[in-house]
């Protein structure tokens, strides 16, 4: 078997940049193959399964909170997971899980097949491959964390891109069946190798530091809780989870993800069903949900950049004034040339949330405890995930229309964008820094 970190060993000395970004590529590929379930991509699946099976849309988004709520039960022990064992075998377990999921839906001809499948695909979009990429990169960067975590989502983005026009090729050309496949395939090819054979769980286990700013020291205890951070102060003073657990700021970062993630994925898992009730073909629609990624993916690394220079409530609070903006300019789309301007700014929206919640625990509470804090956050994001599809589609059906869902929607979402504000960076009273047997005061 191979010695993985014998390979990162020798990789980092013969590369030309820091090892940290071969990281952030391993972890970015399990992100991309993360796509392959999401909703846009479900939603272009909505139209043709209702036709094949005579399935509602109701039931068909309700996968998606079949998957929302099973990941809530597992999101903490998947965070515990990560913390404990580490950010690889985590990764890898969920891209096999990922791929078989996928390739298994091709043969899941009725509502419960459909469900299991589908939702144990979710599980791994929603916890082990995003909290498991981003947490990984905290660790390997503190002062360009923006940028990595951009890269990071930058590659979910591509992801979504390809996996949505993939599957709408496939539907178009060939059949469901081959769409479905075609995504597992793709998962495995991409995914299992770099999560296996590249990612290194943190710098001191090769040697390095956060962001390379010093010379390497190969003695540096891979469990260290404070190095420097290279602008003269300790590393993050990572809080412990039940200290994370007592502040302010968390519940809100928790009630904030359940809005954002519930207004979101609510409109996204039924957006491709209303272009098409708009008007749009099928080609159309794909092409607009495309559009969305390419902004996604470009505007990635903008908030990551953004995420460097100001403080990340503030960045969170310009997400969801964009969610809000968007989710009311859909009331007014009749015509393609419309669909691509809401495509565009779902798109920003997307990156943004991504981005800015993954910086913002990583920059509130540290490093050594993120994973068990992102699984615990998670299950927020997770009720609002469940709730918001079934929403949308219990309203579209009692009402006929998504009128009613984007005024409701879009009023949430600007109500948020002034509470995200109140949640502060918390303060913890002093306490002894232990490194060693030495106690730093």
């Amino acid at each position: 078997m191979v010695d993985r970190l014998s390979v990162a060993s020798k990789l980092k000395n013969i590369l030309p940049f820091y090892y940290g970004w071969v990281v952030v590529g391993a972890s970015g590929t399990a992100v991309f193959a993360r796509m392959a379930p999401n909703i846009t991509t479900l939603t272009i699946f909505i139209f043709p399964l209702s036709q094949q099976f005579g399935w509602s849309r109701t039931l068909i988004s309700g996968s998606v909170s079949a998957g929302a709520l099973a990941a809530l039960v597992l999101s903490p022990a998947i965070g515990w997971a990560i913390d404990r064992y580490g950010v690889r075998p985590v990764l890898v377990v969920s891209m096999v899980v990922l791929g078989l999921a996928m390739t298994s839906l091709a043969w899941a001809t009725t509502p419960l097949t459909f469900y299991l499948a589908f939702a144990a695909a979710r599980v791994v979009f929603h916890t082990p491959a995003p909290i498991g990429a981003s947490t990984v990169v905290s660790r390997w960067f503190i002062k360009k964390r923006g940028r990595a975590i951009g890269v990071i989502f930058l590659c979910g983005a591509i992801g979504g891109l390809v996996f949505t026009v993939l599957a709408a090729q496939m539907i178009e050309h060939f059949s469901i069946k081959a769409a479905w496949l075609s995504l597992g395939i793709v998962v495995f090819a991409v995914a299992v190798a770099p999560a296996m054979f590249l990612v290194v769980e943190r710098p001191a286990d090769i040697g390095l530091l956060p962001d390379d700013d010093q010379t390497p020291r190969p003695d540096l205890d891979s469990n260290e809780s404070a190095v420097s951070s290279g602008n003269g102060s300790l590393d993050e003073d990572s809080w412990t989870v039940a200290e994370t657990l007592k502040t302010r700021s968390f519940w809100l970062l928790f009630l904030m993800g359940m809005a954002m993630l519930g207004v979101s994925t609510g409109n996204n898992v039924h957006i491709g069903a209303f272009y098409r009730d708009q008007g749009l073909t099928l080609t159309s629609s794909a092409a607009a949900l495309g559009l969305g990624w390419v902004v996604s993916a470009f505007s990635s690394i903008i908030w990551g950049r953004v995420l460097e220079r100001i403080e990340s409530r503030y960045a969170y609070s310009i997400a969801f004034l964009a969610l809000g903006v968007s989710t009311l300019f859909l009331l007014t789309v009749d015509s393609p040339g419309r669909a691509f301007m809401a495509a565009g700014m779902i798109g920003i929206t997307s990156s943004g949330s991504n981005v800015v919640m993954s910086i913002m625990y990583a920059n509130y509470y540290g490093r050594n405890s993120l994973g068990r804090i992102r699984g615990i956050s998670e299950t927020g994001v997770l009720i609002g995930q469940s709730a918001g599809p079934l929403v949308v589609g219990v309203l579209f059906d009692s009402r006929g229309s998504y009128s009613f869902v984007f005024l409701l929607f879009g009023g949430i979402a600007l109500a948020c964008c002034l509470i995200v504000l109140t949640a502060k960076p918390p303060i913890r009273p002093a306490r002894p820094l232990r490194t060693g047997q030495e106690t730093l005061i």
